[in-house]
């Protein structure tokens, strides 16, 4: 709906994007089903109680946007979103209003520190430390979960096999998170995907650009969409399907579209994909998995409408897989890692569902929202994907 590139001449005009505030506040005003979601409809509400959405200013917005971790709920659960006439999009509106007031306003040393998750494979002995020891030198609030290091990341980890008559080409796109924090579920995607005769290859990608988005950096924001948009589309072309295993990476890939004013190809997610190659009948899932597993499905997983794949493959290897509606983890991408003190409040019915659970196992495909799911319980859920690997290795 809204162009959040810098280039284009619509990214200042502030008086549409006031009129844009006031336009979509007036309907909320009436409406009021997300007053629950996040801090930044109570704040809203504040305001259009006291002086009406007709009268709000811009101040009101970039206050209401700093609120907002793009969790993309709101608009999952809005009855007017497009193509309903009133053609909603509160969250894209945020994220307009937050980029145009960062870019304005300009930077902390903490927001590009923060930014710098993709840096963590130059220097992980150090970047360890710090994150043990000292993570506030990098914004993250004392008290949040700390992302553990990892001492080899996933290309120095996995050897890239060459499959014979490949039932499909993979480009897999790792994100921050699996190369530097927790390879161990690519090295399993990369190891299920080969057993299924899925060829993966794993191109030089950069951050999917979600801690820039969190911080506000449009211009970090837009090369990162340009660099990886060109390599994307190259793959395309060779044949190759991009896959990405974490939904907050694979949305923000989806984003860039806003982000570079211009289509590009279709990215899967992980489980997504494995999927849709089930239900074409070029793949074959074997093995059992007989555990009752507790799941979240992650709220970005949600806003990419392809359902709960995980799930669904889950159940179909035998494993009663129950679902935990209890709300977002808090986390989103990482902007609860800074915000600690409103991520735990937001993920505290998630938080206690799982530390009341007496599943065999969690699962999720968020390992972020698992960060938070194993300080409250003490498990460390598994990806999906994970799950699958083992029953078909013992199957």
């Amino acid at each position: 709906m809204y162009s959040l590139n810098p280039s284009n001449p619509t990214f200042f005009d502030s008086d549409k994007l006031l009129s844009e505030f006031i336009r979509q506040a007036s309907v909320c005003h009436g409406c009021r089903l997300c007053f629950n979601y996040c801090d930044s409809f109570p704040l809203m509400f504040t305001y259009t109680d006291k002086k009406g959405p007709k009268n709000l200013t811009l101040d009101d917005l970039f206050n209401v946007a700093s609120k907002c971790f793009h969790c993309k709920m709101c608009y999952v659960n809005c009855p007017y979103v497009p193509p309903h006439e009133f053609n909603m999009d509160f969250p894209s509106l945020t994220e307009w209003a937050w980029l145009y007031y960062k870019k304005k306003r300009g930077l902390t040393v903490r927001d590009f520190i923060f930014e710098m998750l993709d840096g963590v494979k130059f220097a992980r002995p150090l970047a360890k430390v710090i994150m043990e020891k000292n993570k506030e030198l990098l914004g993250i609030h004392k008290e949040a979960p700390t992302l553990p290091v990892a001492e080899k990341g996933l290309r120095e980890r996995v050897k890239q096999r060459s499959i014979d008559n490949p039932k499909a080409k993979v480009a897999l796109f790792p994100t921050c998170l699996i190369e530097n924090f927790f390879p161990e579920i690519g090295e399993d995607l990369i190891e299920l995907y080969n057993e299924l005769g899925i060829e993966v290859i794993i191109p030089n990608f950069v951050c999917c650009g979600a801690p820039m988005l969190d911080s506000g950096d449009v211009d970090r924001l837009k090369k990162n969409a340009e660099y990886n948009t060109k390599i994307i589309e190259d793959l395309v072309k060779k044949g190759y399907d991009v896959v990405s295993p974490i939904p907050t990476c694979t949305l923000m890939i989806r984003e860039y579209k806003k982000i570079l004013d211009n289509e590009i190809p279709k990215v899967y997610d992980a489980m997504e994909y494995l999927f849709k190659l089930k239900n074409e009948g070029k793949i074959e899932l074997k093995g059992k998995i007989e555990k009752n597993v507790y799941y979240h499905p992650p709220c970005h997983l949600k806003f990419l409408q392809v359902g709960l794949p995980g799930v669904r493959l889950l159940r179909s290897m035998g494993a009663k897989v129950d679902i935990s509606n209890n709300g977002c983890s808090g986390i989103d991408g990482g902007w609860g890692l800074r915000n600690y003190d409103t991520a735990k409040r937001v993920g505290s019915k998630m938080m206690e569902a799982f530390k009341q659970s007496k599943a065999d196992l969690f699962s999720t495909e968020c390992p972020l929202a698992g960060l938070q799911i194993e300080k409250s319980s003490g498990r460390r859920p598994l990806h999906p994907i994970q799950l699958l690997k083992e029953a078909m290795k013992n199957g």
